[in-house]
């Protein structure tokens, strides 16, 4: 099953499009009242505007514009390399987010080893937008990653 489509990259420069665009919009008034009093020659007021609208780019970047631009840059960055397959029982899936290069992950587990010793866990990370199955647990999974990034899992033969 694979995670990612067309579409996952196309809602990702979707949403980067409406964060910069509402942040620009509430931005406006703000600036507008700026230039109003920069014409009015109102210098305090002037000033004021400017700072409000400093105030909500870097409010509103902080809040929805650096997300959205993180995460568009995880889906560059695990779209565009090596990519390999692990093998193994899956052991165990997180149920905190994780919060490792501005986006979030719920960490995945899976045993390597068949005898299933703890030496044999490897930490895979799962995008906190997507999920496998809680009915794969304890089975067999083949796991597509580029680094430690989930971009596909399925169920595995059971092995011998």
């Amino acid at each position: 099953m694979k995670l990612y489509d067309q579409t996952d990259f196309d809602k990702s420069r979707k949403e980067k499009k409406e964060a910069l665009l509402r942040t620009l919009l509430f931005m406006l008034p703000f600036f507008a009242c700026a230039v109003a009093a920069f014409v009015l020659r109102i210098e305090w007021l002037c000033a004021l505007g400017c700072f409000a609208a400093g105030a909500v780019v870097i409010f509103m970047y902080d809040l929805l514009v650096k997300p959205a631009l993180r995460y568009s840059a995880y889906l560059a960055e695990a779209h565009s390399g090596l990519t390999r397959q692990t093998l193994g029982a899956l052991a165990r899936i997180g149920c905190d987010p994780v919060y490792q290069d501005g986006v979030n992950f719920y960490e995945v587990i899976i045993n390597i080893y068949e005898d299933l010793d703890e030496e044999g866990e490897r930490r895979f990370l799962l995008d906190a937008k997507k999920e496998i199955p809680a009915e794969w647990l304890n089975s067999d999974v083949v796991l597509t990653s580029h680094g430690n990034y989930v971009l596909a899992a399925c169920q595995a033969e059971a092995r011998a």
